[in-house]
């Protein structure tokens, strides 16, 4: 798991469109990064929701958690996914 990128308080600060690609700048963590990630979805409708999510993490600040793996890149909000977790019923 050498190639395993883990880069936590990371935000959007912008997000451009152009075809199927999405280009997402990012900024921040605790290495101060500085990048860009392109993610291409060719289906319009999957692609318009995704860059609704990603602009508004960018305009309401959301902390997010940047992964990569070989060629793999992720941005999470890990913070809605242990919210939600935690309104689940407990399992007995």
């Amino acid at each position: 798991m050498r190639d395993l990128e883990i880069l936590q308080e990371v935000l959007v600060l912008d997000v451009t469109v152009e075809n199927a690609d999405v280009t997402v700048d990012i900024y921040g963590s605790h290495s101060n990064v500085c990048g860009s990630v392109r993610f291409t979805f060719p289906v319009r409708a999957e692609r318009m929701l995704q860059v609704r999510l990603l602009q508004r993490w960018q305009r309401e600040h959301t902390p997010l958690t940047f992964v990569s793996h070989g060629t793999t890149v992720a941005l999470t909000n890990d913070a809605a996914l242990v919210e939600r977790a935690a309104d689940q019923p407990a399992l007995d």
